[in-house]
This record gives structure tokens, C-alpha cells and sequence, in this order.
């Protein structure tokens, strides 16, 4: 059986004539002109091979299959209409979703508050903890839309761009009792264990963060956490880690003092990549995020 082929304007005409009786009301009703009108349910009929109307009647009349038909007709166009409706607000139901990497050394706390922000904007945030070295080719292979690390003091791949969008602060932290003499030297620091949470730092940061010739890399933070609080070192760490929190680990004051200890944090993106005025939105409330106190932040 050869398929019937109609259009949403024909039924569309031909509800409207049934409703209105005549072809120039029908017309009106939907601001087309008649002769459009009347050509739609013309060929409607030749596509269905039956007479919808009786034209010999003034208003039109319906045929008894025209009758049947126009029941059909009436859920086909509510159908439709439901139809339109759901598909004029699917772009608000659409959420945007996009990946940032992030290293040992970034706030956790104001990672999630980015999240939450973000999810009340329907916008989904994939957070993938990852080198900085792996994080720049998944920029370039689209697989990451920004990358949030410390600043490398070094030149980037010409394809990025990047902004600065705060500093981490760093102290010395180590489980009570690891040192003896208080504030710590420089040459207890060198003469101990130092658990670094990254691993192949460049020259320039490892003269920042190395201080003890003997490294240990921990590149995760409950491992991290687990080794100092056995007192298997001591640890150069960003103050957002809050380890004097952890079971008998301490802040401990160094004899070098606090200037100095912190260090920017960058993001870094790819303009060329998809999403962009999302990753613009998103890189302006991440410095607006990290501008605020930690109380703001919801840090415990």
C-alpha cells in the first residue's frame, strides 16, 4: 500500500475549514490566502483519493469520512502543538558540560563551589585531577576545555592562552614530633624526607618547592595525607590542604619565615576549541570565586 504523504499545513487547512466552514474564514484564521487554503485540502483530498467536503453546500459540509477524518485530525494538531512546545524549550533543557584539569595543588573547596555555581547554570563540570603535562594535550586534542595549574614561568604552547587567577599560599607541614627544634632550619628541612605531590618538576619550581635532596613523589592526596601522618616525611604544601587538620600532622614555623611562600595558580585554554563564550563565562567566575574569603568559599 502506497503511503498517504500530507503535510502539518494541510491538516492544519482542513481543520480550519471544518471549523469555519468556508475556505476565505479558514483563511483568516490562519492569515493565508484563500487560494493557498484551498489548495492545501485539495491536495489533500487527491493524496487520499476521497472528498473531505460536500462543495455543493454553502457553508461546506462535511463528507461522512471527512467526519471521521477531522477527529484525527483534532488529536494529530493538540499532538503537534504538545510537539512545538517541547521542542521551543528544549534549548533551555540542554546543560553545557565542560572539562577542567586541575593538579594536586588546586583548592578543593573552591573547586566545588565552581561546580555548584556552574550546575545552577546548567552547566555540567567535569573535573579530571591530572598532570599539567597531560592536561595540555588534552587541550589540543579537544578532550579539555581549561586547565588549572601553577604558573611554570616558561613558554606555553602558542595555540593557548592564559590568565592568572590567584595564588596558593604554602607552609611547611610535618606529623608532631618529625622535628625536634623549632622554628625548623633550612638544614633540618634538606636533611629530612620531603613528600612532593607532583612528579618531573622543571628546574625553575623544583628550586621554589625542593628544599630536601631526597624526594618522595605522591601525586595523590590521601596517599599524601597517609604518609605524613606516619612520619614518613615532611611536606612543602599549599595552606588550602588545611593538613594540620590531618591525625597528628602540624604547621610547623620555618626559620626562612612566610614571605614568599606562595605561588600563582593559571588557567590555561585553547580559543580555538568549541564552547567558547562558556569557557570565557566560566574562566571569569573562577577569578571571582577565588578572590573571595574561604568563609565564602564554604570551607569547613
Amino acid at each position: 500500500m502506497k503511503p498517504i504523504r500530507f503535510s502539518l499545513a494541510q491538516i492544519e487547512a482542513f481543520a480550519s475549514v471544518c471549523e469555519c466552514g468556508t475556505l476565505t474564514h479558514a483563511a483568516k484564521k490562519l492569515k493565508k490566502d484563500r487560494t493557498t487554503i484551498s489548495e492545501l485540502v485539495d491536495y489533500l483530498e487527491l493524496d487520499l483519493g476521497y472528498a473531505l467536503f460536500d462543495r455543493s453546500t454553502r457553508p461546506l459540509s462535511l463528507t461522512d469520512a471527512g467526519k471521521l477524518l477531522y477527529r484525527q485530525a483534532r488529536l494529530f494538531l493538540h499532538e503537534a502543538q504538545a510537539f512545538g512546545q517541547i521542542a521551543e524549550h528544549i534549548p533551555q533543557q540542554l546543560s553545557t558540560q565542560l572539562t577542567l584539569c586541575y593538579d594536586a595543588f588546586t583548592p578543593r573547596d573552591f573547586l566545588l563551589r565552581l561546580a555548584d555555581k556552574l550546575h545552577g547554570q546548567q552547566i555540567h563540570l567535569n573535573l579530571i585531577a591530572t598532570e599539567r603535562a597531560n592536561a595540555e594535550q588534552m587541550l589540543e586534542k579537544g578532550e579539555a576545555d581549561i586547565g588549572l595549574f601553577q604558573a611554570m614561568n616558561r613558554s606555553i604552547n602558542e595555540r593557548f592562552q592564559w590568565k592568572a587567577i590567584g595564588g596558593i599560599s604554602l607552609a611547611v607541614y610535618a606529623k608532631v614530633g618529625y622535628f625536634h627544634v623549632k622554628p625548623v632550619s633550612l638544614l633540618s628541612l634538606a636533611s629530612g624526607v620531603q613528600l612532593m605531590p607532583f612528579k618531573d618538576l622543571p628546574p625553575h619550581m623544583a628550586q621554589r618547592l625542593q628544599i630536601a635532596d631526597r624526594i618522595q613523589s605522591v601525586t595523590e592526596i590521601s596517599m599524601l595525607k597517609a604518609l605524613l601522618t606516619a612520619g614518613y616525611g615532611w611536606g612543602f604544601l599549599p595552606t588550602h590542604l588545611h593538613a594540620e587538620r590531618w591525625p597528628d600532622v602540624e604547621r610547623l614555623e620555618a626559620e626562612f619565615g612566610d614571605a614568599g611562600l606562595s605561588h600563582p595558580l593559571v588557567a590555561l585554554w585553547d580559543p580555538a576549541q568549541k564552547n567558547q563564550p562558556t569557557v570565557l563565562h566560566v574562566l571569569s567566575l573562577m577569578s571571582e570565586l577565588f578572590s573571595q574569603p574561604e568563609d565564602v568559599l564554604g570551607v569547613p
